[in-house]
């Protein structure tokens, strides 16, 4: 039992670090389940993919507005509005041990903005 709890212990604390709420949002691959879209997060990018695997488009900070990450009470938020797909994104990494993102998208042409929850796949080295 002791070996149990110390490496459930050890898990926590991996998670936990990975998701640090510090200065860098997390990087790795999150899947969209309603678009079968897969968001991959890098330093310097953020890439979306089709269920095909198909590049569908790489946002970064010189075809974005705003690109911020900014610490709050709902956890670490990453934004940017593209005027290319006309949308303003808002990825959340609540803080808490679930590896899942909240995402918010607000298209430009509608008020309904699309909420989801992201599941966490992989981590990108």
């Amino acid at each position: 039992m002791k070996k149990f709890l110390a490496i459930l212990f050890v898990l926590a604390v991996c998670v936990t670090g990975v998701f640090a709420a510090d200065t860098e949002f997390p990087t790795g691959t999150w899947i969209d389940e309603n678009w079968d879209a897969k968001w991959v997060f890098a330093k310097d990018k953020v890439e979306l993919f089709d269920g095909k695997g198909d590049l569908v488009y790489t946002f970064t900070k010189d075809n974005t507005v705003d690109f911020k990450l900014t610490p709050s009470k709902e956890g670490l938020i990453l934004s940017f509005s593209c005027a290319e797909t006309e949308r303003a994104y808002k990825f959340i990494k609540p803080i808490t041990l679930s590896t899942d993102l909240e995402m918010e998208i607000d298209p430009e042409w509608t008020d309904k903005d699309y909420k989801v929850t992201i599941k966490f796949s992989k981590l990108n080295f």
